[in-house]
């Protein structure tokens, strides 16, 4: 006779395994993808593709790309703290929806801007909110799934992220290089394709925060604030979408407490106490050198992948404006860059309105590695563990831009470049490392703040970039050989990383 599971003091992961994995879980994973590939066009993504086009609008040196790629980056830095502490303390659903409306509204101000220092600002306050769903959403999707499902799950979010990131290029195919232009009167502005293009990668924000409305909240974060009704509620729920069966044929009744929540909230006396207590522990023993690796880790991948995808758009398409001139002969991706140099009011004639349809198309390259990249990860890494992966990616990722240095094939330097910006593909395996790193109450604080240092990563290294592209280029790729490979040898010491969890 098969023995029948009892149905009081269920541990939480018992009872995330008893609801199944279903419809829930998949509209889940969705959700989660467009929630992160928002934060991604806001932060990412569209700053970049308007960076070539809008150099001459704005009058634009490399620095100043920099700087306006770099400052949402600020802005999630400035704000990472106070989201994971809210997150932690008030709710991961209530922080994800309120950061991406306010999010988008600053995305709509910024668009009707003609001063590139205004714009600087609209874009930090643009990263200062959009931080809020940028790691919290990890912590969200996490805690929905037990142990055995968790890093798939991150990996498949990933993966739906990845296909709706396509909606970026596309749309960019679509409006960057139209010529029309209209002037708005009122407040003395020629409205180009690339501010309708801003718009248009703001509404996926939008629509997300709305879908997300009708989502419940996290069940980890209910129990951890000793709402166990709630929690249960929200597991049967869960239950009964999954599996089309009454609530009341769920087989939990009560949760038991286990080392991950035997510690009961402690009000503190203010807020700046609170998120005090929030971040102390995460840097003492046992946590502390947890923090530290993958914090460094973060930045390290931060620095080289986004840093570098910063100018991406650009380069390519410089590469291939380049190449379409029969008398070019070999050269590395430095001397085209020191050929093709663009200075605002002094080669305006040289101002670039359009992007080659080459740049579109290795830019489609780059979006197909991510997205079939974890789609591929999520099917292997309960076989292989996080540490092969992990390594593999910034290993090849260091050798990549080394390369660079030295191939003077277009084509072939088109490609390296694009192996270099796939080490970001490490990133997810080290958020689903983190997620399981930390106890429950400072997990969405330990994700915000290892992606704080991911952040500061992305702004030293746009910074850096833009000030080294132009006279010292290639001593710009050495940087990120050296922080890939020793991230890469760190790696080997998180804990359980080299776990498999086979079935």
């Amino acid at each position: 006779m098969a023995q029948v599971k009892d149905s009081a003091n269920v541990s939480l992961e018992d009872a995330l395994e008893r609801t199944g994995f279903g419809k829930f879980n998949w509209i889940l994973i969705i959700l989660s993808g467009a929630v992160l590939s928002a934060v991604f066009l806001e932060t990412v993504t569209t700053i970049n593709f308007i960076l070539p086009v809008a150099q001459c609008d704005l009058q634009m040196t490399n620095q100043d790309k920099g700087l306006l790629s770099a400052i949402g980056f600020v802005g999630i830095i400035v704000s990472s703290h106070l989201w994971g502490f809210l997150a932690d303390t008030r709710g991961r659903k209530k922080v994800i929806v309120t950061s991406l409306f306010i999010a988008f509204f600053t995305t709509i101000i910024s668009t009707f801007t003609q001063s590139y220092w205004l714009l600087v600002v609209l874009r930090f306050l643009n990263g200062f909110f959009i931080s809020g769903p940028s790691a919290t959403t990890y912590a969200y999707l996490g805690e929905f799934h037990c142990l055995k499902d968790r890093s798939k799950v991150l990996l498949l979010g990933s993966f739906t992220y990845g296909l709706f990131c396509y909606y970026n290029p596309i749309a960019a195919s679509f409006i960057i290089n139209r010529d029309w232009t209209f002037y708005i009167e009122t407040i003395d502005l020629v409205f180009k394709p690339w501010r309708l293009f801003m718009i248009v990668c703001g509404i996926p924000g939008l629509l997300s925060g709305c879908v997300m409305l009708c989502m419940p909240e996290s069940p980890k974060f209910t129990f951890s604030q000793g709402k166990e009704q709630e929690t249960l509620n929200i597991l049967q729920n869960i239950y009964t979408c999954n599996t089309g069966k009454p609530a009341e044929s769920f087989d939990v009744t009560s949760l038991a407490k286990d080392e991950e929540f035997e510690d009961e909230k402690v009000k503190q006396k203010n807020l700046f106490h609170f998120m005090w207590t929030q971040t102390v522990p995460l840097f003492k023993h046992p946590h502390l050198k947890n923090t530290l690796t993958v914090c460094f880790i973060q930045f390290c991948v931060f620095n080289s992948g986004t840093g570098f995808w910063t100018f991406f758009p650009e380069i390519i398409n410089r590469i291939a404006i380049w190449e379409n001139d029969p008398s070019h002969v070999s050269s590395t991706v430095c001397q085209i860059l020191n050929d093709t140099k663009i200075i605002p009011n002094e080669n305006a004639e040289l101002c670039v309105t359009k992007l080659e349809n080459s740049a579109y198309r290795n830019i489609f390259i780059l979006n197909s590695i991510y997205c079939f990249g974890w789609l591929f990860l999520s099917m292997i890494i309960n076989r292989i563990g996080k540490l092969i992966i992990i390594t593999t990616l910034l290993f090849t990722g260091g050798v990549s831009g080394f390369s660079l240095i030295f191939v003077d094939q277009p084509m072939v330097s088109n490609y390296l470049y694009i192996v270099l910006l796939s080490v970001g593909l490490s990133l997810t395996v080290l958020n689903a490392s983190t997620v399981e790193l930390f106890p429950t109450k400072l997990r969405a604080m330990a994700l915000c703040l290892s992606l704080m240092f991911g952040r500061i990563g992305s702004v030293i290294g746009s910074n850096i970039i833009g000030t080294l592209l132009d006279n010292y280029c290639d001593y710009t790729f050495v940087m990120p050989t050296i922080l890939l490979i020793s991230s890469g040898c760190l790696a080997f010491t998180i804990p359980n990383i080299s776990k498999r969890n086979v079935k």
